[in-house]
């Protein structure tokens, strides 16, 4: 199969490396609106085709699938013509701002028969599988606890007077739909929609999210989602249960280790490759793809749902 991507971002460049690691994919074409970017990217990954023009580059009969990491304000209008050339997306995160965009775009993709998938490495990690596994170990959980901090190397920008996308509430920024967005869908994906969430947060003076907690309500726990793009922090996840804990060692969107804690002992578990989390991510879902796994298909469409209703909600 051949992928075409939308954008020309680090996180493109990083899903590449990942596309170079897996067997029976290749990137067939970049797309960029200016050409000197494209052709950079192209140039680094040794891919042929530069487009400018997206009607040209969606109607490439050699592309199978589209990966689509614009501005998170596009993301609804490009998916939506990819999906009408007929291919199937991996659309990057957040998945839309609304929930009506979102229901559109899955019943697009059902009337062309491709699938749409959003594109968020934690699911594909082995050590997510293994959390699985060892998450009924904790006894009924009663706390979940969610960190993810990271100081944006445009937050300086935002501070002297300048306006950049991901703090441009026009451009669906914000910490929210960035940052925090992982712990989110990592709780969604363990333990399914809340029964009520609530979003507090440190707002800068055009509105958007700069940091904040969402805290989010389930019949026998409570979970707690910390993200920020204006400070620094230690970057981690922890269940804790009745009969132990455990702990994600430097967050759920990296799972570079994992602690189970009991009353028997400490064990630490860890079955990634460091650096290799676009490996995970491209292989699986690539394979779903080839697969028609349409039972695993539906299953992430549905967490998605979940969390872009939840996302709506709390922004607003």
């Amino acid at each position: 199969m051949k992928i075409g991507t939308i954008g020309t971002g680090q996180i493109v460049r990083e899903v590449l490396e990942g596309v170079t690691a897996v067997d029976d994919i290749s990137c067939g074409a970049v797309y960029s609106r200016r050409r000197e970017t494209g052709i950079s990217l192209a140039e680094s990954f040794g891919v042929e085709k530069v487009y400018t023009d997206l009607d040209h580059f969606l109607s490439d009969p050699e592309l199978d699938i589209i990966y689509i990491a614009s501005p998170n304000n596009l993301h609804a209008g490009q998916a939506r013509m990819a999906l009408k050339y007929g291919k199937h997306v991996l659309l990057e995160k957040p998945f839309t701002p609304t929930l009506a965009e979102a229901q559109e775009l899955f019943t697009l993709a059902e009337e062309q028969g491709v699938f749409l998938l959003e594109a968020i490495t934690t699911q594909s990690l082995p050590n997510y599988k293994i959390l699985r596994e060892l998450l009924p170990q904790v006894g009924r959980v009663k706390i979940v606890q969610c960190c993810y901090s990271q100081y944006s190397s445009r937050y300086d920008a935002l501070l002297s007077g300048q306006l950049p996308n991901v703090f441009n509430p026009a451009f669906a920024g914000g910490t929210l739909m960035d940052i925090n967005l992982y712990n989110l869908s990592f709780a969604v994906s363990l333990f399914g929609k809340p029964l009520e969430s609530f979003y507090y947060a440190n707002r800068h003076e055009n509105g958007v999210d700069l940091s904040g907690v969402l805290v989010m309500r389930y019949p026998d726990f409570i979970c707690t989602c910390e993200g920020a793009k204006d400070t620094w922090g230690v970057n981690s996840a922890q269940i804790q249960g009745e009969k132990g804990f455990l702990y994600i060692k430097d967050g759920c969107n990296w799972f570079s280790e994992i602690i189970l804690e009991t009353k028997e002992g400490r064990k630490t578990f860890n079955s990634q490759e460091p650096a290799r989390h676009w490996h995970y991510e491209v292989k699986e879902l690539t394979e779903l793809i080839q697969n028609k796994d349409r039972a695993e298909y539906e299953r992430r469409k549905a967490l998605t749902l979940d969390v872009v209703e939840i996302l709506e909600a709390a922004r607003s």
